[in-house]
């Protein structure tokens, strides 16, 4: 009877000791957080570019206002705002002297603007179209003055993100002198100035296409570095008032402090802090904390 009961005992403690282990092996995997899958970039070297993006219009060099030759009646504009013109074209009429009298266009381009659509009396000087050049083409962006004092005339100057054309090079021609106040997106008031560039290489490609006050991004050169170190822009943030990374090592992540010389659309070059070849987290997110357990794409 008793080894009965020994047996029954050691029967019974064995599903309580089964039950134990499943018990513990969920609150671990219930408190211990499972790894966060990352995406990781390399610190390399390199040469590097700093550079400053800006909303630009593609503005024509080439303008011409045809204003009226004589007091007259002038007929009605037959054109339209985006029609083309040849040198000599009649673009309309004025009955001047018993008779009409064509007014031509002074070049061939197209009519940007048209000052007087309609039918009736004008005077002498008083304008009628506007006609720009859309092969001579130049860029104008605003730029906050404090980026604008770090550019220089001649500075590389780059259109980005147009479709169908690889790389758009030009140079900055002119820095006004002249600031304004205008208010960003957000409604805060910001110092501005107007920035010009040359662009003597136009593909035809994009001259057939675009035109007058066309909308591009505009990227411009502020300095060069060469055999820089650096890191994807997507791996640095602000830590209180300075820049971080999270490195990886022994598959968690890592807070570290570096020092940033310059900042581009696509990487950072950075003084401190890293060591070439290092891991750094892109776009680490909010998951991501000093000593997190972390997962890399296989």
């Amino acid at each position: 009877i008793r080894d009965v009961a020994v047996t029954g005992v050691q029967t019974c403690a064995l599903p309580i000791s089964i039950g134990a282990i499943a018990l513990g092996i969920l609150f671990y995997l219930i408190l211990v957080p499972r790894p966060v899958a990352v995406e990781t970039g390399q610190v390399s070297r390199g040469d590097f570019f700093e550079t400053i993006l800006a909303d630009g219009i593609l503005r024509s060099k080439e303008k011409y206002t045809v204003p009226a030759f004589a007091d007259g009646d002038i007929k009605r504009m037959p054109l339209k705002v985006g029609d083309p013109v040849k040198r000599g074209q009649p673009i309309t009429e004025l009955y001047w002297d018993i008779k009409y009298v064509p007014v031509k266009a002074p070049i061939e381009g197209i009519i940007s603007k048209i000052y007087r659509e309609s039918a009736g009396p004008i005077r002498r000087g008083e304008p009628i179209v506007e006609i720009i050049d859309p092969k001579q083409l130049e860029v104008i962006a605003e730029l906050l003055t404090t980026d604008a004092v770090r550019l220089r005339e001649g500075a590389p100057v780059e259109l980005m993100n147009w479709p169908g054309v690889e790389r758009i090079k030009g140079t900055v021609s002119r820095i006004s002198k002249a600031g304004f106040v205008k208010p960003s997106a957000l409604g805060v008031e910001e110092e501005r100035t107007e920035v010009t560039a040359d662009l003597p290489h136009l593909p035809s490609e994009l001259a057939a296409k675009a035109g007058n006050t066309f909308h591009v991004d505009v990227s411009f050169q502020i300095s060069e570095t060469r055999n820089a170190l650096k890191i994807p822009i997507g791996a640095i943030f602000r830590d209180g008032s300075s820049w971080a990374v999270y490195t990886v090592a022994s598959d968690q992540a890592v807070l570290k402090h570096v020092e940033i010389n310059g900042k581009n659309s696509r990487e950072a070059s950075i003084s401190s802090g890293l060591g070439e070849g290092e891991l750094v987290i892109i776009y680490p997110g909010d998951l991501v904390k000093h000593g997190s357990r972390v997962r890399l794409p296989k």
